[in-house]
């Protein structure tokens, strides 16, 4: 029996070294093909009946997971070894070991390659003996979705995750959603709280978001940070203004987490139609930086045709996004609002207008938030002394900064950074 089996990876190193270790094995005897990118690999599957395929996830153009997605609807019985740099998830390989599909991490030994593909190849010839004698597998699927998600969820909350990712993740669980939802919540919980009280507190409001988005019909994901619970749903077609159905569903939330909670939750959020590729947690982020305690939700909308929101200008952000972005790359100026409405090409007043909009605060207020959120991740991250952090988000003064950031986060900047200076 002859299997054929799919490199690919761009980097030329990479497929080499795969190819001479692959080429070892003497049984089952193998046909070994090589795709320096998705699109290449989907190519050769239109014409090639593939049996394994070892995909880098993070690949330009057309990544691991939508070739993934392309190659199964090419070749259903094929089986995949996803490759990546990250070795956040040994906990998922080991979970996967016993399945079809299987996980490899970037500089894999020689060793770790050949036994992964024996594995797999040993599963093939199983499956293809139990499909002689008429017995199916319906575990593989759910395996490789669990490896997925675990390696969606490395990205949550930064930069790395775009909607095309997601979108390949919710087509491989057979989901069709019309646009996908960004969101970032985050607890108010007093300061008074230990650190088992805060855990408490972010599972009961994870359970509280799964139920309330899974009563909605949304399909999500959601992830647990320091301070923050990130989110991302995938929405079916809806019919109606989208917007309104969206901060329905929020402001029940919201309720929901004062109800049970006693404590008010911020909820910052970003909805992308399909079709549309963004950040998503980096406009969901920006919105966060609109709520405030009485006006708690805040959407940001990249869609044109979504009615009581600004317009999307010829670049395709609103006028608020390329604000907010303007913002975060001069936070250590002294900005005022005609400075960044010239930057937006947006008259002061409509610009304040639009901030009021969409959370209810002024321009000030929006700047100094994300301004403390700055210094916050400045902060953790052990680097920068308080001094120098009070400068690098745009504070002149020391003592006023400390003032500043008491006021939004209940501790002076001193106490909230890992090691007291």
């Amino acid at each position: 029996m002859i299997l054929r089996v799919l490199i690919a990876d761009d980097e030329e190193l990479e497929r080499r070294a795969l190819r001479s270790i692959l080429s070892a094995i003497e049984q089952p005897r193998l046909e070994l093909l090589e795709a320096a990118n998705g699109r290449q690999a989907i190519e050769l599957a239109e014409s090639t009946v593939l049996d394994l395929a070892f995909l880098d996830i993070r690949m330009p153009g057309m990544d691991g997971l939508k070739a993934a997605h392309e190659l199964k609807k090419l070749c259903p019985a094929i089986h995949i070894v996803f490759v990546t740099a990250y070795g956040q998830f040994d906990y998922a390989r080991e979970a996967l070991r016993l399945g079809v599909d299987e996980y490899l991490v970037k500089p894999a030994s020689v060793s770790e390659v050949r036994d992964t593909a024996l594995r797999v190849l040993a599963r093939i010839e199983e499956q293809r003996e139990a499909s002689a004698a008429g017995q199916r597998s319906g575990t593989e699927a759910q395996r490789a979705l669990n490896l997925l998600e675990a390696e969606l969820r490395a990205d949550f909350g930064t930069n790395a995750m775009d909607t095309e990712r997601l979108r390949s993740f919710f087509s491989l669980k057979g989901l069709k959603a019309a646009g996908l939802l960004a969101i970032v919540l985050r607890p108010c919980l007093s300061a008074k709280l230990d650190a088992a009280g805060r855990r408490l507190a972010f599972r009961r409001i994870r359970e509280l978001a799964e139920h309330r988005l899974g009563t909605a019909g949304w399909n999500s994901i959601l992830q647990e940070g320091e301070e923050y619970l990130f989110c991302v749903a995938a929405l079916p077609r809806i019919s109606e203004d989208p917007a309104a159905v969206i901060k329905v569903v929020l402001d029940k939330l919201v309720l929901d987490a004062r109800e049970n909670l006693g404590s008010p939750v911020l909820i910052g959020s970003s909805f992308y139609r399909e079709g549309t590729t963004a950040l998503p947690f980096v406009s969901a982020s920006d919105a966060l930086a609109l709520c405030r305690i009485d006006r708690p939700l805040a959407l940001l909308v990249s869609d044109p045709e979504d009615a009581g929101l600004q317009k999307l200008n010829r670049h395709g952000t609103t006028t608020v996004e390329r604000a907010l972005a303007y913002m975060h790359a001069h936070l250590a100026e002294d900005l005022s609002l005609a400075d960044v409405a010239a930057a937006v090409d947006s008259a002061p007043s409509h610009l304040s207008r639009l901030f009021s909009r969409q959370g209810g605060d002024t321009f000030v207020h929006v700047l100094c938030r994300l301004r403390i959120a700055a210094a916050k991740d400045l902060l953790r991250s052990g680097q920068y002394r308080v001094k120098e952090v009070c400068t690098m988000v745009g504070f002149n003064d020391q003592a006023y900064f400390s003032r500043v950031f008491r006021k939004y986060e209940g501790v002076s900047p001193v106490d909230y950074r890992p090691g007291r200076s």
